[in-house]
């Protein structure tokens, strides 16, 4: 087989789904397959199912075992890449597991396991909205915030595995526990969490009748409406957290002189543009030397591929499959 044919399956595991894909080496999906994870039920029954989702993908796309080179996981915690371990996964309950080694004796297939963040970096650098910036950041904002660098062309990870790691960076240092790293302020929990805090305080928004009174129910699509009727309060909330982003990358900007920074995950997938204009606006106010605000920050690509793009990728890189 040519090598610009071969075929990698990439999974993103998370605490909820389980997403596998059929990829090729020009970031192509080719297949799609998503279980529900259902860690509740063990960690044997959340391995079969990544190995069920992976032959429902290859399946999908009328293939075997035999036609796939090898597969690529990001799981939703801190790895060792090197040793295929998954050092700790809070949603899955898992602590120093031998994903790749387990799914490698399941499959037959080579395994590379790495952070879900990281994974998704990886994606956007190959074949994403970072395509040919070998230095740059990724930040996803999603239920967290996570983040993966990209340094001379190599998915950097630091000594100890853990670099990226921007939503823990702590930005209010004299805050009360809750409100001091970005994850604290920025996510879509915390956006959440202050909305539903500011309505309790009779604060109104229009948010109230978007979620028929069920502030347990805010959705990422009742923040975009709110967003674009310009509803004050949800307005607020939203481009405090994008200053709050933009602060944190301005700082990692300028120490490691980026020229890129990918801003992904759900909140800014639903949101777009406003994400974007709002997070520049306070980086451009804190990145040093001036000059770093020619740093492009863009919206990412793929979307939801992300990470089973990412993953394949890192799988065919690492093999040199």
């Amino acid at each position: 087989m040519a090598k610009e044919d071969k075929l990698f399956i990439g999974v993103d595991l998370g605490g909820t789904n389980i997403q596998a894909g059929i990829v090729n080496l020009r970031g192509k999906v080719l297949a799609k397959a998503k279980k529900k994870t259902k860690a509740d039920n063990g960690t044997e029954k959340v391995v079969d199912r990544i190995c069920d989702t992976c032959l429902d993908a290859m399946e999908e796309a009328g293939l075997s075992i035999k036609d796939i080179s090898a597969l690529g996981i990001g799981a939703p915690g801190a790895t060792d890449s090197e040793k295929g371990v998954v050092i700790e996964a809070v949603n899955l309950r898992w602590n120093n597991y031998p994903l790749a080694k387990t799914l490698k004796n399941k499959l037959n297939l080579p395994v590379v396991v790495d952070n879900d963040v990281n994974v998704g970096a990886w994606g956007e650098y190959q074949v994403g909205a970072g395509k040919k910036q070998d230095n740059m950041m990724a930040v996803f904002i999603g239920t967290g915030i996570g983040g993966g660098l990209i340094l001379n062309g190599n998915l950097y990870q630091g000594t100890y595995g853990t670099a990226g790691e921007i939503g823990h960076v702590v930005l209010r240092s004299d805050a009360p526990l809750g409100r001091r790293t970005l994850e604290n302020l920025a996510s879509r929990s915390a956006i959440v969490n202050l909305i539903t805090n500011l309505v309790k305080a009779n604060h109104p928004s229009i948010i109230t009748d978007l979620c028929n009174g069920d502030l347990s129910n805010i959705r990422s699509k009742m923040i975009k409406q709110a967003v674009e009727e310009k509803d004050d309060l949800v307005c607020r909330v939203v481009q405090e957290a994008c200053h709050y982003v933009g602060v944190a990358a301005a700082g990692m900007v300028t120490m490691l002189s980026l020229p890129c920074v990918v801003l992904g995950g759900g909140l800014t997938e639903a949101l777009g543009p406003k994400v974007i204009e709002w997070t520049r606006k306070s980086f451009d106010d804190t990145v040093f030397p001036s000059k770093l605000k020619n740093c492009k920050i863009v919206e990412a690509q793929l979307g939801d591929d992300a990470g089973l793009v990412g993953a394949a990728l890192l799988a065919a890189d690492r093999l040199k499959a």
